[in-house]
């Protein structure tokens, strides 16, 4: 039955490691069975085209950059949460969506029945969870999904004076099953123009807006886009248990998670410093003064607070390179802040 099947890698293979990591996952899937689709909007070497059964190269890598497109990215302590739209440089969700409906297209036409979709940089021990996934859609199902995090239409906000939030379902690209014509369909449903103000009103990030694009989200009770009979297991679990290998390299493995947050109610700035992976050294200027100086690697994260009085500008240096800076003088500055980087004090 696996002839019904296809496997689909969305990649960005702009470095010898990550060709490698690529190769060797693509490797691993033809030796179960199945013929694979790479997609991807970096050209691909020959020897990646040989390897692949089926090849696509779109030029168009759409990255949003304007901040209020690119959504939050939210680190959780147990003292306080930290959300921030200057975690990431840029966007990447419409870029992905091309892939993976370029790759549905190409199932389509092959008239492949079930696509199997992950990043480029994974890996399996075995194709168990695939053949357990294939027969849940044989039986019914339309899609398995994995989740980060569970949709909640009233949880904490973390604010000291309490009140809730919603969170929304956060659905993974590292790995999902779904019937071709259904992931067609859905990947086709909405405009461009639509998903865009759905991700600037509502949806923070790009996993959060796939939810709604696979029609799982209650915000797809609002138009009628709903869907059913569709399986949610979560990532992390999943994970240990089949001993899936994923995001074997970083994405912005050189942009460090840091920023500055204003705290009304204390009437104070929050800097928030962490690497996601590898070693910073990081050099903090107030007012043109050294602050502080301090190393950071993999996960680990320091906080400084400074007080609003008499702050002019905060200059944040990286590896002895300027890497953001914080001019407080400024309107425009504060507004920018306070729309980008939110902090919440856990009670």
């Amino acid at each position: 039955m696996k002839s019904e099947e296809i496997v689909l890698l969305h990649a960005y293979l702009s470095t010898p490691e990550r060709k490698e990591i690529c190769h060797k996952f693509m490797t691993q899937l033809k030796s179960f069975g199945y013929d694979v689709i790479i997609a991807s909007h970096l050209p691909l070497d020959i020897d990646t085209q040989d390897l692949a059964d089926y090849a696509i190269y779109d030029k168009d890598n759409i990255l949003l950059t304007d901040p209020a497109s690119k959504g939050y990215i939210t680190h959780y302590t147990p003292k306080f949460n930290i959300s921030s739209r200057e975690f990431f440089k840029h966007s990447s969700i419409f870029a992905v969506l091309r892939l993976l409906l370029a790759g549905a297209s190409y199932a389509k036409l092959l008239r492949k029945k079930i696509i199997h979709l992950f990043d480029y940089d994974g890996f399996l021990p075995d194709d168990r969870e695939l053949v357990e996934n294939s027969a849940l859609i044989r039986s019914g199902e339309q899609a398995v999904l994995y989740e980060r995090e569970k949709e909640d239409l009233c949880i904490p906000d973390g604010h000291q004076r309490g009140g809730t939030t919603v969170r929304h379902w956060q659905i993974m690209t590292l790995i999902m099953s779904c019937r071709v014509d259904f992931l067609y369909k859905r990947l086709t449903l909405f405009s461009d123009e639509e998903l865009k103000r759905k991700s600037i009103e509502s949806m923070q990030i790009g996993e959060e807006l796939l939810g709604y694009i696979l029609g799982i989200s209650f915000h797809n009770d609002f138009n009628e886009t709903k869907e059913s009979n569709i399986t949610i297991k979560n990532l992390e679990e999943t994970t240990k248990k089949i001993g899936f290998e994923k995001q074997k390299v970083y994405t912005d493995v050189d942009y460090p998670w840091i920023c500055i947050a204003y705290v009304e109610e204390y009437q104070v700035y929050k800097l928030f410093a962490m690497p996601p992976k590898g070693l910073i050294n990081v050099k903090i200027h107030v007012n043109d003064i050294l602050y502080n100086q301090f190393s950071l690697t993999d996960w680990a994260y320091r906080t400084e607070t400074f007080s609003k009085e008499n702050l002019e500008n905060i200059k944040i240096f990286v590896n002895d390179n300027l890497f953001r800076e914080y001019d407080l003088t400024k309107q425009e500055t504060i507004d920018y802040i306070n729309s980008c980087n939110i902090w919440h004090d856990l009670p």
